[in-house]
């Protein structure tokens, strides 16, 4: 354990960081959902990380991304994984850059506990939603995370094995993603992890 490990014992049980420090999750993309709650994640005591996403890191992300200006042409799975490296030097972290498909996602998705869903595409989110309840998956989704303002919207709305954060009505298509609303959904998407780890 090193002194990071250490120091989250101010916060956790033993038990309660064995339980967190257990738990694989695999993240599928690595923008502003997924790239800033790898962070939180990371920060709160997960440490097993299933990086998933086909794409670069751009300056138009920088905006909302967790990622810096010397990484930019990086391929988001490895300034991710760069990044948490400096938080907690013991994370195993894969990195996968690929995309999402019907003849991939089961082989990712079984490689975790628990899928933490961060894609913009609809038709890939509705994929990976429909393969979580196939597999009986534990899953934390977002659906609306778009434009500033109206944080008072988000919600939580959950059933079974799966949790949706967001405002379910701010379209990425007709409103531009904010650094405040994003990583704010993006949080507590993790919040919403940490609860099924340590009280289901």
């Amino acid at each position: 354990m090193n002194s990071f490990e250490e120091m989250l014992l101010n916060y956790f049980t033993k038990e309660q960081l064995d339980k967190i420090q257990k738990t694989r999750i695999v993240i599928m993309g690595c923008g502003g959902l997924g790239s800033n709650g790898a962070i939180s994640l990371t920060r709160t005591g997960f440490k097993n990380f299933i990086l998933i996403d086909y794409d670069k890191v751009e300056i138009s992300n920088l905006n909302r991304q967790a990622y810096f200006l010397h990484q930019i042409g990086m391929p988001k799975v490895k300034a991710l994984k760069e990044n948490l490296l400096k938080i907690n030097p013991d994370c195993n972290i894969e990195e996968y850059e690929e995309k999402i498909t019907p003849e991939n996602i089961e082989i990712f998705m079984n490689k975790g506990d628990i899928i933490m869903e961060a894609v913009d595409s609809a038709q890939t989110k509705t994929l990976i939603l429909n393969t979580a309840i196939k597999l009986n998956k534990k899953i934390v989704s977002a659906s609306g995370v778009c434009g500033y303002g109206n944080s008072e919207k988000i919600k939580i709305k959950r059933f079974n094995n799966i949790s949706i954060v967001g405002d379910f009505e701010s379209d990425n298509s007709l409103f531009k993603p904010y650094a405040p609303k994003v990583i704010a959904i993006s949080n507590i998407q993790c919040d919403e992890i940490l609860r099924m780890v340590l009280y289901e």
